[in-house]
């Protein structure tokens, strides 16, 4: 099935500055969990958002954490390359009647600014976010109004394309944009999952969603296997928009879930709950991506296999904003 797409109006400005911004990563403790064992078998570093902490890194196996990003109210979104060797923090600078927003890369490593720029939003919006392709060549920007759309640029800054609507109707303000392996997108609209291959002038049916209650999709780094809350719950399926299968359960709610950067684990975030009008905080498990159901409840016992993040005051550690593993 084939989904016709609007014309893409290139009405997008860009300017280049010449501006730094260098982020602190260092530690601010240290914890020597091993959550029994279950470390051991995992890799990568969880970078999650939580409260006044700023941006918190969780590195695996040593099971140890610490500062990744200080506290900024003026950050909009943070990205990780895959290969865990650059970073982007896309910045709000704006001020009375202007409204720019500093898109920075820079290297783990030493902080090094590889691009920087500043991006205008059509509708004048400071709160677009954005997202390093797969080979961090391009970046996926994201907003919250209607009018500005899906917009990808080179990782300059230098513009590509924007998409504005599909058959005419404008993309939902909780609509997900995701990367997909060779710099294609997966988007929800409605209730579609929908695939977009370059130069993204058409788009191709993954799944429609006959659910009531659904959000929170993620896909892994492979682009073979979706995640996807339905109801409570966290379902996995694949991208031939196979039958959904049900892979935890509690007496709570799970959402927000992220593949391990090898697919074989999954993040949840258990104990989903709301804080107040738009605030919301979940724990953070792990569990392997093997198609069984895992009880992450947090008060009755867990499923052997469930791998509690914790690293500090021997509590499970908390997100309440963006959350990636790399």
């Amino acid at each position: 099935m084939k989904t016709s797409f609007s014309s893409v109006r290139a009405y997008g400005i860009i300017f280049f500055v010449i501006s730094v911004f260098v982020g602190c990563s260092k530690d601010n403790g240290i914890g020597d969990h091993d959550n029994a064992g279950g470390l051991a078998s995992l890799s990568g570093t969880i970078y999650y958002d939580w409260a006044t902490d700023g941006i918190l890194r969780f590195n695996m196996p040593a099971g140890s954490g610490g500062a990744f990003i200080p506290n900024n109210s003026d950050l909009n979104s943070f990205d990780v390359s895959r290969d865990g060797q650059e970073r982007l923090t896309v910045m709000n600078e704006s001020t009375v009647g202007v409204y720019p927003i500093r898109f920075t890369i820079s290297k783990m490593s030493d902080n090094a600014i590889l691009e920087n720029f500043v991006y205008h939003s059509p509708a004048l919006n400071a709160y677009c976010k954005g997202y390093l392709s797969h080979d961090k060549s391009h970046i996926l920007i994201t907003s919250n109004d209607k009018e500005d759309g899906i917009t990808i640029v080179k990782r300059n800054g230098e513009f590509v394309t924007r998409i504005n609507d599909i058959n005419g109707e404008p993309f939902d303000f909780n609509a997900t944009r995701l990367w997909l392996p060779g710099n294609s997108l997966l988007l929800t609209h409605k209730n579609y999952i929908i695939r977009l291959n370059p130069p993204y002038t058409s788009g191709q049916l993954v799944k429609e969603m006959t659910y009531d209650d659904w959000g929170d999709l993620a896909v892994n780094p492979a682009g073979t296997q979706l995640l996807v809350r339905i109801g409570n719950h966290l379902h996995t399926m694949d991208m031939n928009g196979s039958e959904p299968v049900k892979i935890t359960e509690s007496n709570f709610k799970e959402a927000e879930g992220v593949f391990s950067p090898d697919g074989k684990h999954i993040l949840v975030g258990s104990n989903y709950r709301q804080t107040g009008p738009f605030g919301y905080v979940w724990d953070l498990k792990i569990i392997p991506n093997d198609g069984k159901i895992y009880n992450v409840d947090p008060v009755a016992a867990n499923s052997a296999g469930v791998i509690p993040v914790i690293w500090r005051d021997e509590k499970t550690e908390m997100a309440g904003g963006q959350v990636i593993w790399r």
